[in-house]
């Protein structure tokens, strides 16, 4: 088999896919899939982007990787990246930010860095499904809470928020329950504070 036949083969798979979903629609061993993937990797037509794990390198959109890598639990975009998608900010974050129900996960992959957090699980909520391709998105509040709640990190990532551009449909209402699940009082204290600021 070619490389051509195989990458033609391949395109029945879903934008990304792993090495033995290639091996079942080659009809190869998972050696030799992995092999075949390698090769393809090497003319640019696909790209590693975890383990065992591909994709046209021509098809996926970065909001995509966030829920695939972080499979089999599951991630949404977030903090600046859905703020800037949202319009809440003017710069584009050079990575892709998300929240996950798994663990905290940095991943550099050929199509970008895609940064993942993790969160409580009774606080993963707040997102919708976007487009054609379900991209799962914060809303614009949620997107806020999940920076603010993660400002006092370690790493200190999500304390440069500096002028928010807040749309008229925004609803600060929305917090409320999401506030009301937070057990730790001085993070929940603190992020009321801030909210109260922004709300002037």
């Amino acid at each position: 088999m070619n490389l051509l036949e195989a990458y033609q083969k391949l395109k029945i798979l879903s934008p990304t896919f792993v090495t033995k979903e290639a091996a079942m629609v080659l009809d190869v061993s998972h050696a030799y899939a992995s092999a075949i993937l390698s090769r393809l990797a090497k003319h640019k037509t696909v790209v590693s982007i975890a383990r065992a794990r591909w994709a046209y390198s021509d098809s996926v959109d970065p909001l995509l990787l966030p829920n695939i890598l972080s499979f089999p639990m599951k991630a949404y975009v977030s903090l600046y990246s859905a703020l800037y998608y949202r319009g809440l900010i003017d710069q584009i974050p050079s990575t892709v930010f998300a929240i996950t129900n798994g663990k905290t996960k940095l991943f550099e992959t050929p199509l970008g860095k895609i940064s993942l957090h993790s969160i409580n699980g009774f606080l993963f909520t707040g997102y919708e499904v976007i487009g054609k391709e379900g991209i799962l998105m914060a809303t614009a509040e949620k997107a806020l809470f999940d920076t603010l709640y993660l400002a006092p990190t370690k790493s200190h990532i999500f304390t440069r928020l500096t002028e928010l551009d807040i749309p008229t449909h925004f609803h600060f209402s929305y917090f409320s329950p999401w506030l009301k699940k937070i057990k730790n009082k001085s993070r929940r204290v603190m992020i009321e504070r801030a909210l109260e600021l922004l709300h002037q």
